[in-house]
């Protein structure tokens, strides 16, 4: 029997979207919580609610010799016990792969000294803010430098395999950790280098 070739549709083209006006509903000093006054793409009125991020953040999935990446497991505020590759918001102004590489040694002690970008993802649909991830080889590990919302932080290495399997089955409950996981995967079997 033969498959039944793949449907193709024409995409879409929506009317664009068109902001009235705007109402900053919440400014924490960290992020905005907007209302804007909208004509949906169908052409009706409506509002559309969003959080501006005024920083970005970073993720680094660091890889070993043997093929193992860093994970770091701690109690998240919101979401209990989460493992993810080390990563955090960016500085104001700060360079994303200089964030990554803060970030990863304050997370887990380690420095590198090959960087390959991975690529930039938006966190969510209703947010401005975006994630950076890299890619990081040829490691030296040293100490941590934890913040006070990192304590008990502690660093495991997974080989890559087990973090892709973990990032399937929902082990890796945020949505960065699960794509920078997926990435880094993708980006070493296309180089053919563990």
């Amino acid at each position: 029997m033969n498959a039944a070739p793949p449907v193709t549709r024409q995409p879409a083209v929506p009317l664009p979207w068109k902001r009235h006006g705007s109402t900053t509903l919440l400014d924490t000093g960290s992020y905005l919580i907007h209302r804007d006054s909208v004509s949906l793409p169908d052409g009706t009125a409506g509002y559309f609610e969003f959080h501006q991020a005024r920083v970005d953040a970073a993720l680094t999935v660091a890889m070993d010799e043997q093929g193992r990446i860093a994970m770091v497991r701690y109690r998240s505020y919101v979401h209990g016990e989460v493992i993810t590759p080390p990563g955090g918001k960016l500085d104001v102004g700060e360079d994303p792969l200089e964030g990554a590489r803060r970030e990863l040694k304050e997370e887990s002690g380690i420095t590198a000294e090959e960087w390959s970008p991975l690529g930039r993802i938006a966190l969510m649909t209703k947010s401005t803010a975006h994630l950076y991830m890299y890619l990081a080889r040829d490691l030296r590990v040293g100490e941590q430098e934890l913040t006070a919302t990192e304590t008990g932080m502690t660093v495991e290495w997974w080989p890559l395999q087990e973090s892709v399997a973990a990032a399937m089955d929902g082990r890796l409950l945020l949505s960065g950790a699960v794509v920078s996981v997926l990435m880094a995967a993708q980006a070493v079997g296309a180089a053919g280098r563990v």
